[in-house]
């Protein structure tokens, strides 16, 4: 199995944070991240992923009546083909867990 990004550095740039990344399903339940460069909501692909961190424990579960099975961080790699733009993003159920978008922006 290769590395994430053939094991080099990476992190999401400023055009994806801050509220500017976006994603929705469409008629089903796959999700699709949309480009934050590109207007009409143009799907970026995911070209690869990555499990940035795997705990068999969720630190979370003891402030929770629902507990998660175990905590993970996975990263992607995404890119727009309309508009060449190439960046990463992460996801996680051990970050915040709660609340209003807003109250991190």
């Amino acid at each position: 199995m290769s590395k994430f990004n053939n094991g080099k550095p990476y992190h999401g740039s400023e055009d994806v944070e801050g509220g500017k990344l976006r994603g929705q399903t469409d008629q089903s339940d796959y999700f699709y991240f949309l480009c934050p460069k590109c207007d009409g909501d143009q799907i970026m692909r995911v070209l690869e992923y990555g499990i940035r961190d795997y705990n068999e424990e969720n630190e979370y579960n003891k402030s929770y009546k629902k507990k998660a099975k175990d905590g993970f961080i996975l990263a992607f790699h995404l890119y727009c083909e309309k508009c060449k733009f190439d960046d990463f993003v992460k996801m996680s159920n051990t970050g915040w867990q709660e609340g209003s978008i807003q109250d991190q922006l």
